[in-house]
Protein backbone atom coordinates (compact mmCIF):
# COMPACT_ATOMS: atom_id res chain seq x y z
CA UNK A 1 0.00 0.00 0.00
CA UNK A 2 1.35 3.11 -0.99
CA UNK A 3 1.16 6.51 0.90
CA UNK A 4 -1.55 8.96 0.32
CA UNK A 5 -1.58 10.20 -3.11
CA UNK A 6 -2.59 13.91 -2.36
CA UNK A 7 -0.04 15.58 0.27
CA UNK A 8 -0.61 19.92 1.09
CA UNK A 9 3.28 20.59 1.16
CA UNK A 10 1.48 24.68 1.18
CA UNK A 11 0.26 23.99 4.68
CA UNK A 12 3.65 22.64 5.85
CA UNK A 13 5.81 25.26 4.57
CA UNK A 14 5.48 27.67 8.09
CA UNK A 15 6.22 25.05 10.18
CA UNK A 16 9.53 23.97 8.17
CA UNK A 17 10.59 26.89 7.99
CA UNK A 18 10.76 27.27 11.62
CA UNK A 19 12.62 23.91 11.65
CA UNK A 20 14.61 25.33 9.30
CA UNK A 21 14.04 24.10 5.60
CA UNK A 22 12.49 26.05 3.02
CA UNK A 23 10.33 24.76 0.40
CA UNK A 24 10.81 24.96 -3.51
CA UNK A 25 7.13 24.90 -4.12
CA UNK A 26 6.19 23.81 -7.73
CA UNK A 27 5.41 26.96 -9.64
CA UNK A 28 2.65 27.42 -11.55
CA UNK A 29 5.36 28.15 -14.50
CA UNK A 30 7.16 25.02 -14.08
CA UNK A 31 6.99 22.21 -16.18
CA UNK A 32 8.94 20.16 -13.94
CA UNK A 33 7.83 18.44 -10.64
CA UNK A 34 8.71 15.80 -8.76
CA UNK A 35 6.67 12.74 -9.69
CA UNK A 36 5.34 11.21 -6.52
CA UNK A 37 3.30 14.02 -4.18
CA UNK A 38 5.07 13.33 -0.49
CA UNK A 39 8.24 14.47 -1.86
CA UNK A 40 9.49 18.06 -1.91
CA UNK A 41 12.92 19.35 -2.02
CA UNK A 42 14.04 21.97 0.50
CA UNK A 43 16.90 24.28 1.46
CA UNK A 44 18.05 23.97 4.65
CA UNK A 45 20.57 25.14 7.75
CA UNK A 46 23.87 26.09 6.23
CA UNK A 47 22.46 26.48 2.62
CA UNK A 48 22.24 22.61 2.06
CA UNK A 49 19.93 21.32 -0.35
CA UNK A 50 17.58 18.43 0.96
CA UNK A 51 14.69 16.04 0.01
CA UNK A 52 11.76 16.08 2.16
CA UNK A 53 9.72 12.72 1.63
CA UNK A 54 6.58 12.22 4.11
CA UNK A 55 5.84 8.64 5.72
CA UNK A 56 3.44 6.51 6.92
CA UNK A 57 4.74 5.11 9.84
CA UNK A 58 1.35 2.34 9.92
CA UNK A 59 2.14 1.77 6.37
CA UNK A 60 5.69 1.56 6.47
CA UNK A 61 6.99 1.01 9.97
CA UNK A 62 10.55 -0.49 8.85
CA UNK A 63 11.41 2.31 6.89
CA UNK A 64 12.37 5.17 9.66
CA UNK A 65 13.96 2.55 12.25
CA UNK A 66 16.19 0.88 9.22
CA UNK A 67 16.86 4.39 7.94
CA UNK A 68 17.98 6.04 11.39
CA UNK A 69 20.08 2.40 11.94
CA UNK A 70 22.17 2.84 9.01
CA UNK A 71 22.73 6.58 9.43
CA UNK A 72 23.76 6.28 13.01
CA UNK A 73 27.52 5.38 13.95
CA UNK A 74 29.42 3.05 13.64
CA UNK A 75 27.47 2.69 10.40
CA UNK A 76 27.71 6.10 8.96
CA UNK A 77 31.31 5.71 9.38
CA UNK A 78 31.76 2.62 7.52
CA UNK A 79 32.51 3.90 3.50
CA UNK A 80 31.07 0.62 2.26
CA UNK A 81 27.91 1.65 3.73
CA UNK A 82 26.17 3.18 0.85
CA UNK A 83 22.27 4.03 2.21
CA UNK A 84 20.84 7.65 2.26
CA UNK A 85 21.76 9.46 5.39
CA UNK A 86 18.56 10.17 7.47
CA UNK A 87 19.54 13.62 8.21
CA UNK A 88 16.21 14.46 10.49
CA UNK A 89 13.00 13.11 10.91
CA UNK A 90 10.00 15.28 11.61
CA UNK A 91 6.69 14.92 13.18
CA UNK A 92 4.06 16.58 11.05
CA UNK A 93 2.04 18.75 13.39
CA UNK A 94 -1.21 18.00 10.87
CA UNK A 95 -1.31 14.61 10.88
CA UNK A 96 -0.37 11.88 13.26
CA UNK A 97 0.12 8.90 11.19
CA UNK A 98 3.20 11.06 9.15
CA UNK A 99 6.78 11.84 9.69
CA UNK A 100 8.88 13.29 7.45
CA UNK A 101 12.35 12.55 6.17
CA UNK A 102 15.07 14.83 5.60
CA UNK A 103 17.63 13.87 3.01
CA UNK A 104 20.14 15.02 1.37
CA UNK A 105 19.37 15.91 -2.18
CA UNK A 106 20.76 13.58 -4.63
CA UNK A 107 19.59 12.72 -8.44
CA UNK A 108 19.14 9.63 -10.58
CA UNK A 109 21.82 7.26 -10.79
CA UNK A 110 22.14 7.25 -14.63
CA UNK A 111 21.45 11.24 -15.35
CA UNK A 112 23.68 12.50 -17.32
CA UNK A 113 24.61 9.06 -19.25
CA UNK A 114 27.34 7.13 -18.24
CA UNK A 115 30.25 8.25 -20.26
CA UNK A 116 33.14 5.25 -20.36
CA UNK A 117 33.05 1.37 -19.14
CA UNK A 118 35.00 2.50 -16.34
CA UNK A 119 32.43 4.73 -15.17
CA UNK A 120 29.75 1.43 -15.54
CA UNK A 121 32.06 -0.50 -12.94
CA UNK A 122 32.72 2.34 -10.33
CA UNK A 123 28.57 2.45 -10.14
CA UNK A 124 28.24 -1.33 -10.05
CA UNK A 125 30.99 -1.40 -7.86
CA UNK A 126 29.41 1.09 -5.13
CA UNK A 127 25.62 -0.40 -5.67
CA UNK A 128 27.02 -3.98 -4.59
CA UNK A 129 28.99 -2.92 -2.10
CA UNK A 130 26.05 -0.86 -0.83
CA UNK A 131 23.57 -4.10 -0.40
CA UNK A 132 26.52 -6.14 0.70
CA UNK A 133 26.41 -4.23 3.74
CA UNK A 134 23.20 -3.70 4.32
CA UNK A 135 22.91 -7.75 4.11
CA UNK A 136 26.36 -8.18 5.98
CA UNK A 137 23.71 -6.36 9.27
CA UNK A 138 21.24 -8.89 8.13
CA UNK A 139 19.00 -6.37 6.04
CA UNK A 140 16.82 -6.86 3.00
CA UNK A 141 16.37 -4.12 1.01
CA UNK A 142 13.56 -6.03 -0.92
CA UNK A 143 13.10 -3.02 -3.65
CA UNK A 144 16.75 -2.22 -4.68
CA UNK A 145 14.94 -1.60 -8.30
CA UNK A 146 16.60 1.14 -10.62
CA UNK A 147 14.24 3.96 -9.25
CA UNK A 148 16.01 3.57 -5.69
CA UNK A 149 19.29 3.93 -6.68
CA UNK A 150 20.64 7.90 -6.92
CA UNK A 151 24.00 9.66 -6.94
CA UNK A 152 25.10 12.51 -5.12
CA UNK A 153 24.93 15.69 -7.56
CA UNK A 154 28.64 16.30 -7.91
CA UNK A 155 28.69 16.10 -11.42
CA UNK A 156 26.85 19.83 -11.16
CA UNK A 157 30.58 20.98 -9.74
CA UNK A 158 28.57 24.57 -9.76
CA UNK A 159 24.74 23.02 -8.47
CA UNK A 160 23.52 24.55 -11.10
CA UNK A 161 20.69 21.69 -12.13
CA UNK A 162 17.06 22.02 -11.38
CA UNK A 163 16.11 19.59 -8.36
CA UNK A 164 13.19 17.41 -9.85
CA UNK A 165 14.79 17.75 -13.68
CA UNK A 166 18.67 17.51 -13.06
CA UNK A 167 19.14 17.76 -17.06
CA UNK A 168 17.93 21.51 -16.52
CA UNK A 169 19.14 24.20 -15.05
CA UNK A 170 17.86 25.78 -11.56
CA UNK A 171 15.62 27.92 -12.87
CA UNK A 172 14.18 25.40 -15.73
CA UNK A 173 15.58 27.38 -18.67
CA UNK A 174 17.77 25.95 -20.28
CA UNK A 175 20.19 22.48 -20.33
CA UNK A 176 21.93 21.67 -17.23
CA UNK A 177 25.74 21.71 -18.16
CA UNK A 178 26.95 18.48 -15.79
CA UNK A 179 30.96 16.99 -16.44
CA UNK A 180 31.56 13.02 -16.76
CA UNK A 181 32.07 10.84 -14.03
CA UNK A 182 35.42 10.29 -14.58
CA UNK A 183 36.12 14.75 -13.43
CA UNK A 184 33.83 14.18 -10.29
CA UNK A 185 33.34 10.02 -9.10
CA UNK A 186 29.95 10.46 -8.05
CA UNK A 187 28.93 8.82 -4.70
CA UNK A 188 25.78 6.37 -5.21
CA UNK A 189 23.30 6.01 -2.80
CA UNK A 190 20.69 3.23 -2.10
CA UNK A 191 17.19 4.72 -1.28
CA UNK A 192 13.59 4.17 0.16
CA UNK A 193 13.46 1.18 2.77
CA UNK A 194 9.57 1.35 2.98
CA UNK A 195 9.97 -2.72 2.52
CA UNK A 196 13.17 -3.28 4.06
CA UNK A 197 13.64 -5.46 7.18
CA UNK A 198 16.15 -6.56 9.37
CA UNK A 199 16.08 -10.27 10.40
CA UNK A 200 17.46 -12.63 13.21
CA UNK A 201 19.77 -15.06 11.84
CA UNK A 202 19.17 -17.18 15.10
CA UNK A 203 15.57 -17.60 13.46
CA UNK A 204 16.89 -19.46 10.22
CA UNK A 205 16.45 -18.35 6.94
CA UNK A 206 13.74 -15.83 6.92
CA UNK A 207 10.38 -16.21 4.66
CA UNK A 208 8.58 -13.06 3.66
CA UNK A 209 5.27 -12.33 2.19
CA UNK A 210 5.65 -11.87 -1.15
CA UNK A 211 5.27 -7.42 -2.02
CA UNK A 212 5.78 -6.02 -5.50
CA UNK A 213 8.13 -3.50 -5.53
CA UNK A 214 9.20 -1.10 -8.42
CA UNK A 215 10.85 -4.31 -10.27
CA UNK A 216 8.06 -6.56 -10.78
CA UNK A 217 9.51 -9.34 -12.91
CA UNK A 218 11.50 -11.87 -10.15
CA UNK A 219 10.63 -15.58 -11.27
CA UNK A 220 9.66 -15.94 -7.28
CA UNK A 221 6.78 -13.16 -7.36
CA UNK A 222 5.46 -14.78 -10.75
CA UNK A 223 4.62 -17.84 -8.90
CA UNK A 224 1.92 -19.69 -6.78
CA UNK A 225 4.18 -19.62 -3.85
CA UNK A 226 3.01 -16.21 -1.78
CA UNK A 227 6.17 -16.28 0.12
CA UNK A 228 10.02 -16.34 -0.22
CA UNK A 229 13.90 -15.62 1.11
CA UNK A 230 13.99 -11.93 0.40
CA UNK A 231 17.84 -11.93 0.23
CA UNK A 232 17.82 -14.18 -3.32
CA UNK A 233 15.56 -11.36 -4.76
CA UNK A 234 18.18 -8.61 -3.60
CA UNK A 235 20.20 -10.07 -5.91
CA UNK A 236 18.33 -10.43 -8.99
CA UNK A 237 17.46 -6.89 -8.67
CA UNK A 238 21.20 -6.08 -9.14
CA UNK A 239 21.33 -8.21 -11.74
CA UNK A 240 18.41 -6.47 -13.69
CA UNK A 241 19.90 -3.05 -13.03
CA UNK A 242 22.55 -4.52 -14.30
CA UNK A 243 21.24 -6.03 -17.16
CA UNK A 244 20.02 -2.61 -18.26
CA UNK A 245 23.24 -0.93 -18.62
CA UNK A 246 24.58 -3.56 -20.57
CA UNK A 247 21.58 -3.86 -22.47
CA UNK A 248 20.69 -0.03 -23.36
CA UNK A 249 16.93 -0.11 -24.42
CA UNK A 250 15.99 -1.98 -21.49
CA UNK A 251 12.79 -0.99 -19.96
CA UNK A 252 12.32 -0.77 -16.40
CA UNK A 253 11.04 -3.68 -14.65
CA UNK A 254 10.72 -5.52 -18.00
CA UNK A 255 13.23 -8.06 -19.82
CA UNK A 256 15.32 -6.56 -22.44
CA UNK A 257 15.57 -8.72 -25.80
CA UNK A 258 18.20 -5.98 -27.27
CA UNK A 259 21.60 -6.97 -28.58
CA UNK A 260 24.20 -6.32 -25.08
CA UNK A 261 26.58 -3.63 -25.90
CA UNK A 262 30.01 -5.17 -26.44
CA UNK A 263 32.07 -3.47 -24.04
CA UNK A 264 29.81 -3.93 -21.20
CA UNK A 265 28.83 -7.41 -22.71
CA UNK A 266 31.93 -9.57 -20.18
CA UNK A 267 29.35 -8.75 -17.79
CA UNK A 268 26.74 -10.99 -18.71
CA UNK A 269 27.84 -14.47 -17.14
CA UNK A 270 27.70 -12.83 -13.70
CA UNK A 271 24.01 -11.23 -14.70
CA UNK A 272 22.72 -15.06 -15.79
CA UNK A 273 24.04 -15.80 -12.38
CA UNK A 274 22.51 -13.51 -10.48
CA UNK A 275 19.09 -13.63 -12.29
CA UNK A 276 18.68 -17.35 -12.48
CA UNK A 277 14.89 -18.67 -11.95
CA UNK A 278 15.48 -20.46 -8.96
CA UNK A 279 16.05 -17.99 -5.93
CA UNK A 280 18.26 -20.72 -4.60
CA UNK A 281 20.81 -21.27 -7.39
CA UNK A 282 21.60 -17.36 -7.13
CA UNK A 283 24.87 -16.72 -5.51
CA UNK A 284 25.06 -14.56 -2.57
CA UNK A 285 26.09 -10.33 -2.78
CA UNK A 286 29.92 -11.53 -1.75
CA UNK A 287 30.48 -14.06 -4.33
CA UNK A 288 28.59 -11.86 -6.40
CA UNK A 289 31.53 -8.66 -5.80
CA UNK A 290 34.36 -12.08 -5.65
CA UNK A 291 33.07 -12.40 -9.21
CA UNK A 292 32.47 -8.89 -10.36
CA UNK A 293 36.17 -7.78 -8.92
CA UNK A 294 38.24 -10.71 -11.16
CA UNK A 295 36.08 -9.14 -13.83
CA UNK A 296 36.89 -5.82 -13.66
CA UNK A 297 40.73 -6.09 -12.58
CA UNK A 298 41.51 -8.36 -16.37
CA UNK A 299 40.01 -5.22 -18.56
CA UNK A 300 42.73 -2.64 -19.75
CA UNK A 301 42.61 0.77 -19.08
CA UNK A 302 41.80 1.20 -23.15
CA UNK A 303 38.84 -0.90 -22.28
CA UNK A 304 37.67 0.75 -19.30
CA UNK A 305 38.11 4.18 -21.90
CA UNK A 306 35.49 2.66 -24.35
CA UNK A 307 32.05 4.40 -24.75
CA UNK A 308 29.37 2.97 -22.26
CA UNK A 309 26.32 2.80 -24.53
CA UNK A 310 26.20 2.93 -28.29
CA UNK A 311 27.10 6.13 -30.06
CA UNK A 312 26.28 7.65 -33.82
CA UNK A 313 29.36 8.58 -35.87
CA UNK A 314 29.60 12.33 -34.97
CA UNK A 315 29.62 11.31 -30.57
CA UNK A 316 31.90 8.37 -30.99
CA UNK A 317 34.57 10.90 -32.57
CA UNK A 318 34.29 13.36 -29.87
CA UNK A 319 34.61 10.47 -27.12
CA UNK A 320 37.58 8.77 -28.82
CA UNK A 321 38.76 12.55 -28.56
CA UNK A 322 38.00 13.24 -25.17
CA UNK A 323 39.58 9.24 -24.59
CA UNK A 324 42.90 10.53 -26.08
CA UNK A 325 43.62 13.64 -24.00
CA UNK A 326 42.90 11.63 -20.60
CA UNK A 327 45.36 8.62 -21.60
CA UNK A 328 47.91 11.34 -22.80
CA UNK A 329 47.00 13.53 -19.24
CA UNK A 330 47.25 10.87 -17.31
CA UNK A 331 43.68 10.94 -16.28
CA UNK A 332 42.76 7.23 -14.51
CA UNK A 333 39.85 5.76 -16.13
CA UNK A 334 38.43 3.89 -12.37
CA UNK A 335 38.73 6.21 -9.09
CA UNK A 336 41.75 4.66 -6.80
CA UNK A 337 40.11 2.66 -4.79
CA UNK A 338 41.00 2.40 -0.87
CA UNK A 339 41.65 -1.11 0.12
CA UNK A 340 39.59 -3.37 1.91
CA UNK A 341 40.07 -7.03 3.08
CA UNK A 342 37.85 -8.91 1.03
CA UNK A 343 34.76 -10.70 3.18
CA UNK A 344 35.52 -13.99 4.88
CA UNK A 345 33.59 -16.51 3.42
CA UNK A 346 30.16 -17.97 4.52
CA UNK A 347 30.24 -20.77 6.94
CA UNK A 348 28.03 -23.57 5.75
CA UNK A 349 25.58 -22.71 8.50
CA UNK A 350 25.25 -19.00 7.62
CA UNK A 351 25.18 -19.40 3.65
CA UNK A 352 21.50 -21.09 3.64
CA UNK A 353 20.26 -17.94 5.35
CA UNK A 354 20.91 -16.03 2.31
CA UNK A 355 19.61 -18.61 -0.37
CA UNK A 356 17.59 -21.15 0.84
CA UNK A 357 13.60 -20.77 1.34
CA UNK A 358 12.40 -22.45 4.42
CA UNK A 359 10.31 -25.34 4.52
CA UNK A 360 7.21 -23.26 6.07
CA UNK A 361 3.82 -21.76 4.68
CA UNK A 362 3.50 -18.79 6.23
CA UNK A 363 5.93 -15.74 6.61
CA UNK A 364 8.77 -15.55 9.25
CA UNK A 365 8.23 -11.82 11.56
CA UNK A 366 11.17 -9.38 11.48
CA UNK A 367 12.37 -8.22 14.76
Amino acid sequence: MAFKSTYDWTQRQDFLRAAGYNLRLNKPHERAFHPRANVMDAVGPNGQRVLLKAISPSVHPHEIVIGRLLSAPPHSKNSRNHSISFLKVLDDPYDADTQLIVMPLCIPFDEPSFDTVGEVLDFIKQIFEGIHYMHENYIAHRDCNFTNVVQEPTVFPDGNFHPAAPWMDSAHEHWARPVTRTECWPRYCIIDFGLSRQYDPSHGPPLEGIIVGGDKSPPEHRTESLVCNPFPTDIYFLGNIVRGLVRPSWLPGGVSQAPPHRPLSFLLPLIDQMMQKDPGLRPTIGEVIAQFTALRERLTKAHLRLPARPLSWRHSLKHRLRQAKRAWSGVLPLPLYPPHPPPPPLSDEMRPFFTQIPDRQTPCHSP
